[in-house]
């Protein structure tokens, strides 16, 4: 049965093969952590969780290189996503020297760009529209939510409206561009959570990454966790959560994710499930056909 408008489909209509989305460090910063606007990060933050490429120290044509090397014989294209911290914090010349050596390998496809949106400006913008029109780009822009209440509550550093302001000057250019969001957040009830799927349903969004809020060893969200001020989702509840949310969603937007996985060793505390990511997707599809969820079967056009 149908459930969603997967991305991973999408990429294989598109490119006429399977493709393979390669996690790569840029070496970038971020607004947020370096003392621009925080010394602290995201309440959420640990950016070793979110792929081991984070702690690489080769150059990201290096890294890729290497990645290939091992999967070249089941995959034939790839796409270089640059994930962790903000991959467009930078001058343009910096962007160019780290994106353009990867378009430059045998079997790259396109780029993914992974970023916050306000690490942005006129050239950034201006270079990416150029970008996509010599290439597929993806550019991923970190929501998490659209309340500025959550925002600020996880140290965020950015608003609602920046975030729909890039969407919107990057929509301008056709360049396609990734929410992305967590459930479960602190002080979020179920209604902000749905507000946060119409807002996007209103917006040029061309995708939509979803997941879980993990507790990872030495983020602040851990001692949040200890003194019980957050209390993670257990997987019937996410998975009631993550059903309504696509059902909210515009039918035609594509969905990157439905859930995080991460594990002990890399320093998941909770939900212990997010460590068994195949069982979970089962568990999910399975809830999803039983009650016949589909994205945006409550979608409702402005």
């Amino acid at each position: 049965m149908y459930h969603y408008n997967s991305y991973r489909q999408y990429l294989k209509k598109k490119f006429g093969t399977a493709v393979l989305k390669i996690p790569l460090s840029g070496g970038f910063s971020c607004p947020n952590r370096d003392g621009t606007k925080s010394s602290e990060g995201c309440l959420f933050c640990d950016n070793r969780s979110f792929s081991p490429a984070a702690l690489r120290e080769e150059n990201p044509k290096a890294q890729l290189l290497g990645i290939i090397d091992k999967v070249k014989h089941k995959y034939h294209a790839f796409i270089p996503y640059l994930q962790p911290f903000s991959n467009t914090y930078g001058p343009v010349e910096r962007l160019r020297e780290v994106y353009e050596p990867l378009l430059d390998v045998e079997n790259v496809v396109g780029i993914a760009i992974g970023t916050r949106p306000d690490c942005f400006d006129r050239d950034t913008v201006e270079y990416l529209a150029d970008l996509s029109k010599r290439t597929y780009l993806s550019v991923e822009l970190g929501l998490q939510s659209a309340h500025d209440t959550t925002l600020i509550a996880i140290n965020r550093g950015h608003t609602v409206n920046e975030f729909a302001s890039i969407v919107e000057k990057l929509a301008a250019y056709s360049i396609e561009t990734v929410a992305h969001v967590m459930l479960g957040f602190p002080g979020e009830s179920d209604q902000m959570m749905m507000d946060t799927a119409r807002f996007l349903a209103g917006l040029p969004v061309s995708g939509v990454k979803i997941h879980q809020v993990m507790i990872i060893q030495g983020t602040a969200f851990e001692k949040l966790y200890n003194d019980r001020k957050i209390l993670p989702l257990d997987l019937d509840k996410y998975t009631d959560l993550l059903c309504r949310f696509l059902e909210l969603l515009r039918p035609d937007q594509l969905i990157h994710r439905i859930v995080a996985d991460s594990t002990i060793e890399h320093g998941l505390i909770a939900p212990l499930w997010s460590a068994e990511k195949s069982k979970t997707i089962s568990h999910i599809h399975a809830l999803m056909d039983a009650n016949q969820r589909v994205q945006g079967r409550f979608f409702v056009s402005k």
